[in-house]
């Protein structure tokens, strides 16, 4: 799961895998997402909760879990909750 913290973001969509363009794009009205609204957490069972640099492409990042098949990628870039 990806959230993207900070001001509201209105386009909503679905990212298709092959051409890897937004595509079904909807407009919602949204509040900041922060540490306090945030749905990743690890009470909703989520492990390995990492927050990428800004300009951090999270598709990439996914695509490199998937492709490397480890549960987590150490680069100066990623920053894992459970190592604060």
């Amino acid at each position: 799961m990806v959230e993207e913290w900070g001001d509201p973001h209105v386009e909503w969509g679905n990212v298709n895998p092959a051409t890897k363009k937004l595509e079904k794009v909807s407009v919602k009205e949204a509040e900041e997402i922060n540490e306090s609204n945030t749905k990743i957490t690890k009470e909703n069972g989520f492990k390995n909760i990492c927050f990428l640099s800004p300009g951090t492409s999270a598709l990439a990042y996914i695509d490199a879990l998937d492709t490397s098949g480890v549960e987590r990628i150490e680069d100066k870039h990623i920053r894992y909750t459970d190592d604060e």
